[in-house]
């Protein structure tokens, strides 16, 4: 639930593998303690804990409207239901209860410090200049339902659990090199194979399917033919630009916004340097002298250290692009002269500027125009804060989208019959789509002539959005898709006839047949394999992923088939021809990154078995029909 601020709030918790342990909760059913509930209470008992059912109906719309965000609109909440999301979502909420629970009876307090620390340093609170930004902050709140003091009662809660797991497994860091090794041998083995494709098209037509397979094929396939919905759309966008003008800035305003950030309008000084490193000082020396009786600086470098003058040119820097150690030496010295030796970490060099750029700094009466317009939109910003909520009153209040737009002096924008992508039936783009990326989201989730709905935008501003007509999704009539029914079924029947091909040409192989000759009398011819990995090799997409498990699965000598990779209506005949053991080289390389991953993996198991064993002890029950009716499924 805040794994968009963890990331912020773990400065003072074990790291990286923590969040191994924090994240699968999905993983463990609820079946094994569904308890005799009446059906009018609470969706859960945790031991001493309740599961209020608007306490779940509002953490699975959170969830719902969260991967709607990440996904789309093509993530709907009958997708949801499917993937057992309600489900989750309770696994969570009921880990949540267990493990403060525990972290309780063991004493492991979470103070406001901690809590004001893990606020002021989320990510997902923090503005342009890096810090904590209260509107980020407010804005979050209001797009993910939280009050303060829920999102303050649910960090504590998140961390009290995150200290009770990295104070009982965050140890876990290591695994025998036996188990690292076995496994990376596994992965990392590669196989060779020779194989030719069966190439559909070349293999003989097949017949004209009849009317019955047509509308059997129809009838078993409705997705493949039906219209997706289509939504008409109005909507209003309202955002900072549109007020900056309005906002007042006065001289005091510039001066403090210009001394806060007078860094910004500092060009620093540049120059382009060459440079010639040598491991002794002696060396150095020795070269420093030989330029001072006039020998030419790329003379000396290619006599000394083999180097050309592209070698020695180390391009036009700052100051604090360099070495510390050496940066005042190269910025004291005039142009076109050679500095005596200096030394850092990587050696003694001469140095030679070649090229000075003078830094610069803007001054206030020059950046008041930019200082100007950043203010005025930092106040508009704020200001859409109020007008946002006017906006909200006027809905609640009955009013049209009309009556809004112009009450605001606001564009009514428009577009028709569009589906969940933004496409139009003539599959031309719109152009007046805003990118906001729940827009589309937000649109296909909204009943038809509902009151608007307020849709936050990431750039400060929002859209008014209303759905003003729905055209349902519809199977479209057989004789206007009959032609592409016919399309598949013959494919289909192309497919199954290669299949077949590729299956009585592998009997031959087997029975002692040659594979070039039964290449040949199909057309096509045998390639090698570039070496496969367990996981595909990008170069050979020919082999679909069901041929290279079964290559893998074979011994030298073997013969496989399955469909073609590129297009899976061919056939692919594959002999295993060599097993390659894992390089050493490789396994040492992946060695550490596999032993901390499996590490994680043996720490995600303890975490299981400690969780199972804690549900045991405090005892969990949950009511399903409560649950059905706060979820509404």
């Amino acid at each position: 639930m805040l794994q968009q601020m963890r990331s912020g709030a773990a400065s003072w918790i074990a790291k990286g593998l923590m969040i191994l342990l924090i994240v699968s909760f999905g993983a463990w059913g609820i079946g094994d303690y569904i308890g005799g509930f009446s059906g009018r209470g609470d969706v859960a008992t945790v031991g001493s804990a309740k599961i209020s059912q608007p306490e779940f109906a509002d953490a699975y719309r959170r969830e719902v409207s969260n991967l709607q965000r990440r996904f789309g609109s093509a993530f709907t909440a009958e997708q949801a239901r499917q993937l057992g999301l309600d489900e989750t979502v309770l696994n969570r909420l009921i880990e949540d209860k267990l493990y403060v629970q525990v972290a309780d009876k063991l004493g492991i307090m979470i103070t406001d410090a901690q809590i004001r620390e893990a606020i002021t340093n989320a990510p997902a609170f923090k503005g342009i200049t890096g810090q904590f930004d209260r509107l980020a902050y407010e804005t979050y709140l209001r797009n993910e339902g939280y009050t303060e003091g829920m999102l303050v009662v649910l960090l504590r809660q998140d961390l009290a659990r995150t200290q009770l797991l990295g104070s009982l497994f965050g140890s876990i860091t290591g695994v025998p090199d036996a188990m690292v090794d076995t496994i990376l041998g596994y992965r990392l083995e590669r196989r060779l194979a020779e194989y030719f494709v069966i190439d559909a098209a070349k293999l003989p037509a097949p017949a004209a399917p009849t009317d019955a397979q047509i509308e059997e094929y129809y009838k078993a396939n409705p997705l493949a033919y039906t219209a997706p919905e289509r939504r008409s759309l109005a909507w209003i966008a309202i955002t900072p630009q549109q007020y900056t003008g309005q906002m007042p800035v006065s001289d005091e305003e510039l001066r403090e916004e210009y001394d806060a950030h007078r860094s910004a309008y500092v060009t620093p000084e540049k120059r382009a340097i060459e440079q010639v490193v040598f491991a002794t000082e002696a060396e150095a020396k020795a070269a420093y002298d030989a330029l001072q009786k006039g020998e030419d600086f790329i003379a000396m470098a290619a006599r000394l250290q083999k180097l050309k003058a592209e070698d020695v040119k180390l391009g036009t820097v700052t100051r604090d692009e360099l070495p510390a150690s050496i940066a005042n030496a190269v910025f004291a010295l005039p142009l076109n002269t050679v500095g005596e030796p200096v030394t850092s970490p990587f050696g003694w060099h001469l140095a030679r500027v070649t090229a000075i750029q003078p830094g610069t700094t803007k001054s206030l009466d020059e950046a008041k125009a930019e200082l100007r317009q950043q203010i005025a939109l930092r106040k508009a910003t704020e200001g859409l804060i109020k007008l946002r909520q006017q906006i909200d009153d006027q809905i609640a209040g009955g009013a049209t989208l009309e009556e809004i737009a112009t009450a605001h002096k606001a564009n009514l924008n428009r577009v028709v019959d569009i589906d969940a992508q933004g496409t139009p039936p003539d599959g031309k783009p719109v152009e007046n789509l805003p990118k906001l990326p729940a827009f589309l989201t937000e649109a296909f989730d909204m009943d038809a002539g509902g009151e608007p709905r307020i849709v936050d935008d990431v750039n400060g501003g929002f859209l008014v959005l209303k759905a003003v007509d729905v055209k349902p999704a519809a199977l479209r009539p057989l004789n206007d898709v009959k032609d592409s029914v016919v399309a598949a079924l013959q494919q289909r029947a192309r497919s199954e006839a290669a299949a077949e091909a590729a299956k009585q040409i592998a009997e031959r192989l087997r029975a002692g047949g040659d594979i070039a000759k039964e290449a040949a009398a199909v057309g096509a011819s045998v390639q090698l394999s570039a070496p496969l990995s367990r996981g595909g090799q990008p170069a050979e997409r020919a082999l679909s992923p069901a041929v290279i498990t079964a290559l893998f699965g074979a011994k030298p000598s073997e013969i496989v088939t399955g469909p073609a990779g590129a297009n899976a209506a061919n056939a692919i005949v594959a002999k295993l021809t060599r097993i390659e053991p894992a390089d050493p080289a490789a396994i040492a390389r992946q060695k550490d990154q596999t032993a901390q991953q499996l590490a994680g993996g043996i720490a995600q198991d303890l975490v299981q078995q400690y969780r199972q064993t804690v549900q045991k002890d405090i005892g969990v029950k949950i009511d399903p029909a409560a649950r059905v009716r706060a979820t509404g499924l």
